[in-house]
């Protein structure tokens, strides 16, 4: 009876493992067949999100009317993010497609710049149609590599499984002479570049630092000694922590010996590019106006003259303010200053010039055209308008535009409206969030 009785217990296990792997082995496939086509799915939309791609450029180089041109913008726009989406859902980490990646995000970047010149009756230059033209043909390369590749898909030649991704898949591609991802991101490698007002052109990658363009590079002992004037000793020795390379500013960073303090020191022309503070602060004895009259005296200490205040934040007990450069009663806010002081006794606990340092400079300003009246012909009527005054404003391409800046109020909310000094133009439209703690714009 034992023995019976063993034998039972151990088939019972055995068909009850075979049941659990069969179970295991069910799910594993149904799992590998879901995630295989999800990545088919997002493969096959790009492909279709490219083609649309490929045909609204082919449109917009003979469109003429501005409003036209400006539906396909919007198209192109949302075409060419989702098509990003897509490419970023699909197996490709061996893959650099970084290149490809940039052509989508300037597909409508680049169309939308093209479509506000055209809102406002600037016709399309000979170098923007070309860049417009070569866009459409490396459109058209890439639509044409990934219809090559949805075919093979159909054939059953080519999947996205565990067994042929990233690497995997170029290989496939290279070894059926097909224009596959390494070969149409190899092919993005000669296209030109595209300088232009917006985010993605290319001359925003290679920004450098105006006041450290022609100043003397200093050593580490060099830095430490600034570091250690700046300071003034009041926190114990300071630490090297290091040379940071891996930003548009190289600068070297120390710390003091209880780490409540840390600091960065420019490589080129020594500047303070960052300072924290981080010592515990008591009730607060000061307000804004009294932090403010602060930060100003500090900033005039270290030699940053002529910087006005604009909005700040307060939180646990300081108060974080922005600082602009003003040139001839003209706003420069490129130039910008973030000083952070406590409010219980006013000390200055924190300092950010990546701003001022990147773009500083004594500007030759553009010739005001129009007059502070004609200006404000060009704002809403449905604005109220408290005050108006000059400023010089970055874009999203970094360049600077001229411009008069209308503070008003608009259904109980204040809003700030920038108006080209030059020829009118609406260049942004700023949302005033006001609180107890402060003022910030959106």
């Amino acid at each position: 009876m034992k023995k019976k009785y063993g034998y039972w217990i151990f088939t019972c296990a055995l068909v009850a493992s075979l049941c659990f792997g069969g179970y295991e082995y069910m799910r594993a496939k149904e799992l590998e067949y879901a995630v295989s086509n999800s990545y088919n799915r997002a493969f096959f939309e790009l492909s279709d999100y490219v083609d649309d791609i490929n045909t609204l450029l082919a449109k917009g180089l003979l469109v003429n009317s501005p409003a036209h041109f400006a539906a396909i913008s919007s198209e192109l726009s949302r075409q060419s993010a989702a098509a990003k989406e897509c490419l970023s859902q699909l197996p490709l980490s061996d893959v650099s497609l970084e290149k490809t990646e940039k052509f989508l995000s300037q597909v409508g970047d680049y169309s939308f710049y093209l479509s506000q010149n055209a809102l406002y009756d600037t016709e399309m230059t000979d170098e923007e149609y070309q860049s417009l033209s070569q866009m459409s043909s490396y459109a058209s390369s890439l639509s044409a590599a990934l219809n090559s590749l949805q075919q093979d898909m159909y054939n059953g030649n080519l999947n996205f499984n565990k067994n042929k991704t990233g690497a995997a898949l170029v290989a496939y591609a290279a070894e059926n002479s097909m224009d596959g991802f390494s070969a149409i991101e190899k092919e993005f490698g000669e296209y030109p570049a595209l300088i232009y007002d917006g985010p993605f052109s290319e001359h925003i990658e290679n920004l450098h630092p105006v006041m450290c363009e022609n100043a003397e590079e200093i050593s580490a002992e060099t830095a430490a000694m600034i570091a250690n004037e700046f300071l003034g000793m009041k926190n114990g020795f300071i630490s090297y922590e290091g040379l940071s390379e891996n930003s548009s500013i190289n600068c070297y960073t120390f710390s003091t010996g209880n780490n409540l303090c840390a600091v960065s020191i420019t490589q080129k022309g020594g500047y303070i590019i960052y300072y924290l503070n981080n010592r515990e602060i008591g009730a607060e004895q000061l307000d804004a106006a009294q932090a403010i009259s602060s930060a100003k005296d500090f900033l005039n200490a270290h030699g940053y003259y002529n910087m006005n205040e604009s909005y700040y934040e307060k939180s646990d007990g300081s108060i974080t303010i922005n600082f602009a450069y003003t040139q001839d009663d003209i706003t420069c806010y490129s130039d910008l200053v973030k000083v952070k002081v406590a409010l219980d006794n006013g000390e200055i606990i924190g300092l950010e010039t990546n701003g001022y340092i990147m773009n500083h400079s004594e500007r030759d300003m553009p010739e005001v055209k129009l007059s502070r009246q004609e200006a404000r012909s060009y704002v809403s009527k449905h604005l109220a308008i408290d005050s108006a005054r000059l400023a010089l404003i970055p874009k999203d391409s970094m360049r600077e535009v001229l411009c008069y800046e209308f503070k008003g109020t608009s259904n109980g909310r204040n809003f700030l409206i920038y108006i080209n000094a030059q020829n009118g133009r609406e260049e942004d439209i700023r949302l005033l969030i006001e609180s107890e703690n402060g003022t910030l714009t959106v």
